[in-house]
């Protein structure tokens, strides 16, 4: 069972096979009151779920924003319809954790049975929202060329509409969550749009304008060949590696089971990761490395019984991943617990279904979370950093959080989009017309120096990003010179910081 689940809301295209059917009920049209009863059968099992709907949006702002949702149900609608209205209600609360997978999953349906999308990829750097791929045929519009506006709108205005389908704490995550998201967005706000009339600036200060039109999986992939862009290739998405006779990277890859089937829901059963933590380990040790870089870069997270293992092998003292780890009981999470528990459960996972069943619904109460031990043996006593970015999302930040309050190692690159103090601990339930199936967080997590400020993971020190379109693994090479720099005391020192508990 998981304590920390991802929050993994990018719309994997690359991963879209060709042949997948499209939605069966995609067009199946849903009537007027079904949408209505669902959408107040959301609001209602939010309030009694949610650990605090109303952290960042009070009872009355819910209310306006419920009423004019259901003026805007005005006739029957698809599913993919209702669940994009059921997604801009969970993201009006600004939690990350407060989300519906449904109109992403509508949209790969729609991508897989030879649907069209504008293929507007993006990054958000400041003010500047920059192309990460080419985006029409004529290769007029390339990737890293800067976005000045959308059929005539300016790009800002673009980005703060679409921030509100998704579901983010603060705008630096929503933006972040954009650019793995952006056509998918596009599609929600336009399904049948067939262009979009695009202004761009070059790198010489140059605008040019171009319709781009809608396309399919096919021609992006086409598209992609006539005019491709480099990026660094990290190899598999678990690996290590000697970067040079001392220096050691680790990429652990998502923290749950990923050679598991695909489900609808992830797998925590360690056992497979534990090895291939285990052999990384020896392996870096008998080849004599004294620093080691664990890359957490683009780490949408899952449960901390993963990367707890990868922390107990440097660790000097026993750790947990909160100061404070607080729960609200609910009915919907006394299902959740019936339903997914079982005689197998792990010890913390008993514990915490019975400090479930045990509640009343509706008490807040604190879970006191067991310290996890160094291990007992050999361990890695080298230096340690660990490398972030906006994407390290979930239990990556919140790894890379620990690591920086207990001292065990330094954070480098660029700060976390995702908090450091979250609202978290995902389960699920079913809305009783249509069956969407709605994430929520049942706990409040304060990471372990007690800081509960509305912020990422701040590196001790930071890199500047990767830029567009490079084959090499810039950030990277970045982080190595710093730390081979650093073994001669010619590397900047990172500031102070508060030491955990």
């Amino acid at each position: 069972m998981s304590i920390l689940k991802s929050v993994c809301v990018a719309v994997a295209l690359s991963l879209v096979p060709l042949t997948m059917p499209a939605s069966s009920h995609a067009q199946d049209l849903l009537s007027q009151d079904h949408v209505r009863r669902d959408l107040d059968s959301l609001h209602r099992q939010m309030e009694q779920a949610h650990f605090d709907l109303y952290a960042r949006r009070d009872r009355m702002s819910y209310e306006a924003f419920l009423e004019s949702l259901h003026r805007e149900i005005d006739g029957p609608m698809t599913a993919a319809e209702a669940a994009i209205l059921f997604q801009r209600y969970l993201a009006f609360g600004r939690v990350g954790h407060a989300r519906t997978q449904a109109p992403l999953e509508h949209f790969v349906g729609h991508l897989g049975g030879g649907g069209r999308f504008l293929p507007i990829f993006i990054r958000v750097d400041g003010q500047r929202v920059l192309l990460t791929r080419t985006t029409d045929i004529d290769g007029r519009l390339r990737a890293g060329m800067e976005v000045v506006a959308l059929n005539d709108q300016p790009i800002s205005t673009w980005i703060d509409t679409a921030s509100g389908y998704v579901s983010a704490d603060r705008p630096e995550m929503a933006q972040a969550q954009l650019e793995e998201s952006f056509p998918a967005i596009l599609w929600f706000l336009a399904p049948e749009a067939r262009s979009i009339r695009v202004l761009a600036r070059d790198e010489s200060g140059l605008e040019i304008q171009a319709d781009v039109p809608a396309i399919t999986i096919s021609d992006l992939w086409a598209m992609d060949e006539a005019y491709p862009t480099p990026s660094p290739d990290l190899g598999a998405p678990r690996s290590w590696r000697m970067l040079d006779d001392t220096v050691a990277y680790l990429r652990p890859g998502p923290f749950i089971e990923i050679e598991a089937p695909p489900s609808e829901s992830p797998t925590y059963d360690a056992a497979t990761f534990s090895a291939f933590v285990d052999g990384a380990f020896t392996g870096l040790l008998a080849a004599g490395a004294t620093d080691l870089i664990i890359d957490l870069r683009d780490n949408p997270g899952g449960d901390n019984s993963f990367s707890d293992l990868i922390v107990a092998w440097f660790a000097d003292r026993p750790f947990r991943f909160a100061s404070r780890f607080t729960l609200r009981a609910s009915p919907q999470s006394k299902a959740w617990y019936a339903d997914h528990s079982g005689p197998d459960d792990d010890p913390v996972t008993a514990a915490l279904a019975a400090a479930e069943a045990a509640q009343p619904d509706g008490t807040r109460y604190v879970f006191d979370l067991p310290y996890v031990q160094p291990r007992p043996d050999r361990r890695f006593t080298g230096r340690v950093y660990v490398l972030v970015n906006r994407h390290s999302y979930s239990n990556a930040a919140s790894m890379a959080a620990m690591i920086q309050d207990y001292g065990f190692g330094q954070i480098v690159g660029e700060p976390t989009a995702d908090l450091a103090t979250t609202y978290a601990s995902v389960l699920a339930f079913s809305l009783p017309q249509t069956g969407v199936r709605v994430e929520y967080p049942k706990s409040y997590i304060v990471r372990p120096n007690g800081d509960e400020s509305l912020a990422g993971v701040v590196p001790d020190h930071e890199l500047a990003r990767a830029p567009i379109a490079e084959a090499a693994d810039v950030v990277l090479d970045q982080a190595a010179a710093w730390i081979r720099a650093s073994r001669t005391g010619s590397a900047p020192a990172p500031g102070p910081r508060q030491s955990a508990e």
